[in-house]
C-alpha cells in the first residue's frame, strides 16, 4: 500500500467520526429547541454544518487524490 492509499484511510476514517459526530450534535440540537432553547439549538446547527462541509471536503480530496493516480 503506498502512502497515498495509507493517507486516503486515514480520512475515511475522520469522515466516519465527523458523521458520528454530526449525528449527536443534530440529535441534540433537536431536543435543545424542543426545550426552547433555540439559540443552542442554533449554535448546534452552526457547528453541525461546518462539520459537514469538512467532511465533504475531505471527501473531495480522497477523489482528487484518487484522480491523479490514474
Amino acid at each position: 500500500m503506498d502512502q497515498t492509499e495509507q493517507w486516503a484511510e486515514r480520512l475515511v476514517e475522520v469522515e466516519e467520526r465527523l458523521g458520528e459526530v454530526y449525528a449527536i450534535l443534530v440529535e441534540l440540537k433537536g431536543e435543545l429547541k424542543d426545550a426552547g432553547r433555540k439559540k443552542d439549538a442554533g449554535a448546534l446547527d452552526e457547528a453541525a454544518q461546518r462539520l459537514g462541509r469538512y467532511g465533504q471536503m475531505f471527501g473531495e480530496l480522497r477523489a482528487a487524490w484518487s484522480m491523479a493516480e490514474d
